[in-house]
């Protein structure tokens, strides 16, 4: 699930023109970073299991581009060193603006009104809020500086100013970030919440190593399609779930491809992740068959066992030719 957040919470942001100056403007200036991202395993709540992913990120520093007759400075945006997105900043009297980003297929998003990512002078107690629209979605953020603060991250340890956003919309969540003029930012939290107030996903992104210049990493790169999209069903041809209850009769894993290669095997193998009486990631069963056709489509039958399924995190791996290709993760409750 992606969740909107529009803090643009990891800007390293660049460019400023002070004396000393606020940040690292060279063209070609990098900030490497750790993310972690949690995610609930198979419920929307972080207090039980939960998985993590680690990425590495890159914010670069490139040349101007003019938009609508302004300059404005190229932050290029890394994810496994895959350029997903350029936003494009500026400075001006009252801070660090964001007025537009680019996507992966280079279309040019505009922030209306332009975004204030850093308000200027850094103060204890100063505040301001985004109040506009972002590819036709309402967003509603209040920022306030609220001190300063020691942080330690694996790029050493800081002396930062803490710069905390509450957003109301498009989804609530809270960003904290961590300041260090002449650094850039060294820390990022951001802590996405359902509307009931439970936290559904939470990131932390700490800088690697001091900023430094580097050449251009990889162009854009567009992403490959699926081959196989697939997911799990109390009915041969029903509408797809992530929880079931232990006396459903069968469980029926559901597949369909996408240009799959000729007589591709499909395999399906079944996972109990967190099941008691056995170990976790414990292989339950594994069933495979030949696509006829390029975009053909088929079920694999979990049934039920004797005396109904154990409550638990389960997952079913859907491969093509041994290379995994698509996971449904779902829960069995009583």
């Amino acid at each position: 699930m992606k969740v909107a957040v529009f803090a643009l919470g990891l800007l390293p942001l660049v460019c400023g023109a002070a004396e000393p100056p606020l940040f690292p403007s060279a063209e070609g200036t990098t900030w490497n970073y750790d993310l972690v991202q949690e995610k609930p395993i198979e419920s929307f709540d972080l207090t039980e299991p939960k998985e993590e992913e680690h990425l590495a990120v890159t914010y670069r520093l490139g040349g101007i581009e003019k938009v609508d007759n302004k300059d404005l400075r190229r932050l290029e945006i890394y994810r496994d060193h895959t350029l997903e997105s350029v936003d494009l900043v500026a400075v001006e009297e009252r801070g660090i603006i964001c007025p537009a980003r680019v996507d992966s297929q280079g279309t040019i998003t505009r922030l209306i009104p332009p975004q204030l990512m850093l308000s200027t002078p850094l103060k204890t107690g100063a505040g301001w809020n985004f109040d506009g629209t972002i590819a036709n979605a309402k967003v509603k953020q209040h920022y306030e500086i609220t001190g300063e603060e020691e942080v330690d991250v694996p790029a050493g340890k800081f002396h930062a100013w803490r710069i905390h956003c509450e957003q109301t919309s498009p989804a609530p969540a809270t960003i904290d970030r961590w300041f260090v003029p002449g650094s850039g930012f060294v820390k990022v939290e951001t802590v996405v919440k359902a509307p009931s107030g439970g936290v559904l996903e939470k990131s932390s992104l700490k800088l690697k190593g001091l900023p430094r210049i580097t050449s251009a990493p990889q162009k854009y790169a567009t992403p490959q399609p699926k081959k196989l999209s697939a997911g799990v069903s109390s009915k041969a041809t029903g509408e797809l779930k992530t929880e079931f209850k232990a006396d459903t009769p069968a469980i029926y894993a559901q597949w369909h491809g996408h240009g799959l290669p000729d007589h591709a095997k499909i395999r399906a193998v079944f996972i109990g992740k967190n099941v008691a009486d056995v170990s976790a990631d414990y292989q339950l069963d594994e069933s495979s068959t030949v696509s006829p056709a390029p975009n053909a489509h088929g079920v694999f039958t979990l049934s039920k066992p004797e005396g109904g399924w154990t409550p638990g995190n389960y997952r079913v791996e859907f491969y093509v030719d041994d290379a995994l290709a698509e996971t449904a993760k779902f829960k069995i409750s009583k």
